[in-house]
């Protein structure tokens, strides 16, 4: 890769032509006209997808970690790598990150007065919601201590739609989730337990807030098969995990760049004010097998029409499986409307220029 791209700048050089990363983007990158009530005008935006989001792209991270006992290996990698692993994400778009961590449902199966220095287990657990605070984000991973997890199931059906339902998830972000963990997790009301959450419901949630799932296995994380379940059902992926920190660094920066690599679904979405202003796009969306490896264009034929006066503002997204992928700015005027009303000092301008011409008007006829 590296190769790659320094054979790329040496061409640029010898060539003395500007030249840049490719990525997505809309074309038109703005449009602006003026329309009266009832007319029309069509336009075509192109949307072109490419290598990689363009910067602008949200694209919002969140770590989900097990911690029960046997993590603490998986734990310590990822406390020492997560300034590189920040880093090494950072290029697909706009990025933000979460922290949050599991382990098992506060049961003690040795009964409750039992010595647990630890303390009872945490179900969930936010540690950092969504921010683009790289530090801050790092800080709560460095945060993270281990719990118990008195049996192998864990609590990371609860968590995952904890992370789903209660995130602070930014608009129309790409939302990814990377879960770490071990063991497979409590299916709905088990005996003792209080949680009722099931893989069923926890896909439900998922898919509802459109969260991508990348599961890292560290051993038995798929034994009754609720990751592939889960990360087949949000369009994600289940892969084993290294606690070698360069190899680890290298897994997440290679799932995340796996889950732009394919995509489905493109579309247009429009973001604000539309109040005197009809936008009609067409199609609807494009649906279909696609892949970064090659450049893609979509052309969408957008049709404004004027419906009232005024000044019109807002942007068109151009959305990639629910995510923004670029953004481009529109502006409509629809003129007409009643006459503005003088304010008081026009008011007074205007009457005192009216007195004026009849006094010389007076003058005129007395002469």
């Amino acid at each position: 890769m590296l190769r790659k791209w320094f054979l790329l700048i040496v061409i640029c050089s010898v060539l003395v032509i500007p030249c840049a990363a490719m990525a997505d983007a809309i074309s038109p990158a703005s449009y602006t006209d003026t329309l009266a009530v009832g007319e029309s005008v069509t336009i075509t935006k192109t949307v072109t997808i490419d290598d990689a989001p363009s910067a602008e792209a949200p694209v919002d991270v969140f770590f989900l970690f097990d911690t029960t006992g046997s993590m603490g290996e998986v734990i310590d990698t990822a406390k020492s790598t997560a300034s590189d692993v920040l880093t090494g994400i950072s290029s697909f778009g706009s990025l933000n990150y979460g922290v949050g961590v599991y382990e098992d449902f506060p049961v003690n199966p040795f009964g409750a007065d039992a010595d647990d220095p630890r303390g009872p287990d945490t179900p969930y657990d936010l540690l950092q919601d969504i921010t683009g605070d790289t530090t801050a984000a790092q800080d709560a991973i460095d945060s993270i201590t281990l719990g118990n997890g008195w049996d192998f199931p864990e609590s990371q059906l609860h968590a995952l739609t904890e992370v789903a339902n209660t995130t602070a998830w930014r608009d129309d972000s790409t939302r990814i989730v990377l879960w770490f963990g071990d063991e497979p997790g409590h299916e709905g009301d088990e005996a003792g337990y209080p949680g009722d959450d099931t893989t069923e419901s926890t896909i439900t949630a998922l898919q509802a807030e459109n969260v991508t799932v990348v599961g890292i296995d560290y051993r038995n994380l798929d034994g009754t098969g609720q990751a592939t379940d889960i990360t087949d059902a949000t369009d994600g992926l289940l892969t084993d995990g290294t606690t070698d920190p360069d190899a680890f660094v290298d897994l997440i920066v290679n799932a995340i760049s796996d889950i732009f690599e394919e995509y489905s679904e493109v579309t247009l979405d429009v973001v604000g004010d539309t109040s005197g202003v009809d936008v009609a796009i067409d199609p609807v969306e494009y649906t279909g097998e696609y892949s970064r490896a090659s450049t893609e264009t979509f052309e969408f034929d957008v049709t404004f029409t004027g419906l009232a006066p005024g000044t019109y503002d807002f942007d068109i997204r151009a959305m990639v499986d629910g995510g923004v992928v670029a953004i481009e700015d529109d502006l409509i005027t629809v003129p007409g409307g009643p006459e503005p009303v003088p304010e008081p000092a026009t008011l007074i301008l205007l009457g005192t220029g009216l007195a004026g011409l009849v006094g010389a008007r007076r003058r005129f006829k007395k002469k």
